[in-house]
């Protein structure tokens, strides 16, 4: 893929690549009663237990998959836009238990793999705009 748009795509055009957003389920993933019932940021020493594939954390294959990707972006003009380490703090940004409806969660299950709005996808957008200006500038 990376080859084919260094190849293709003509120099000129801005490539950013976005790594992958992190998931917050515990207890199994999205199908097997896993959740997401938190309400608050996750702190600095937690991450590592959810994410690090070391420990087996629930969204370990996203840091593998984006090391790697972020290694083979190197030396071509495709920028790596890393939105999923500051991603991993904000537990609490999914809609979950959120829906506005007592026995949201029992009737409709929880969502642990989107984000509410406003918040952390409007920092996306503003991290994904000073990138596309910067790139103007060079």
């Amino acid at each position: 893929m990376i080859s084919y748009i260094n190849e293709q795509v003509p120099k000129k055009t801005i490539k950013i690549w976005r790594s992958q957003s992190p998931r917050h389920f515990y207890g199994g993933e999205w199908n097997q009663n896993g959740s997401c019932l938190l309400n608050e940021p996750l702190k600095l020493e937690e991450l590592d237990l959810w994410f690090d594939p070391q420990n087996g954390g629930v969204n370990k294959e996203a840091r593998e998959v984006n090391l790697r990707i972020e290694r083979a972006l190197d030396g071509t003009d495709i920028k790596f836009l890393d939105l999923t380490h500051l991603s991993e703090f904000r537990a609490d940004a999914h809609p979950t238990i959120w829906l506005g409806k007592k026995d949201a969660v029992a009737i409709w299950g929880q969502d642990c793999m989107h984000w509410c709005l406003p918040g952390l996808p409007d920092t996306w957008v503003d991290i994904l705009s000073a990138l596309i200006l910067q790139s103007f500038e060079a």
